[in-house]
């Protein structure tokens, strides 16, 4: 089967912001989101590029 839409919606956000050398309010624009929904979705993602935290804030 295909990518999953949460996989495919990351990969248009990394495209978006590659053609927009990292502008996020012409990449949010681009998307049809808003900007802060944009940076909302942009931490998700740098968050699950980091992996879980370990307990305790470490």
């Amino acid at each position: 089967m295909g990518a999953t839409l949460e996989e495919i919606e990351k990969e248009m956000i990394r495209r978006t912001m590659a053609s927009t050398q990292g502008n996020r309010t012409r990449t949010a624009q681009l998307l049809g989101v808003s900007l802060r929904t944009l940076q909302r979705k942009l931490k998700a993602m740098e968050d699950e590029e980091k992996g879980p935290r370990p307990a305790g804030g470490e």
